[in-house]
């Protein structure tokens, strides 16, 4: 497998736009983003952890945070659970000034 030579944004907004079913699973997008990455995952799981650990993949937090700004700026990247995590977000923040 070719190494793909993307931003990680890039990358992200990708398989968003293109597999729908990543949009509400971060641990299905990390495998897929790595799996892409990786020049020869097909070595075995330690040649994947060594690129892991020299830091040739991106980060689960660096995919993370690049898939909540994306379905924060573009509506048609959101999952099915966005709009409930964020309506449950309003009612907490409601409830802590409550508390004040």
């Amino acid at each position: 497998m070719k190494y793909i030579k993307e931003t990680t944004q890039t990358l992200v907004k990708k398989l968003l736009t293109n597999h729908k079913g990543l949009r509400d699973n971060d641990n299905k997008l990390l495998a897929s983003i790595w799996y892409l990455k990786a020049n020869k995952i097909e070595e075995g799981a330690l040649s994947f952890l060594n690129q892991i650990s020299k830091g040739s993949l991106p980060s689960s937090e660096s995919i993370r945070r690049c898939r909540q700004k994306l379905q924060e700026l573009n509506p048609q990247l959101r999952g099915k659970l966005w709009n409930k995590r964020h309506g449950l977000q309003e009612k907490i923040k409601q409830e802590l000034r409550e508390m004040k």
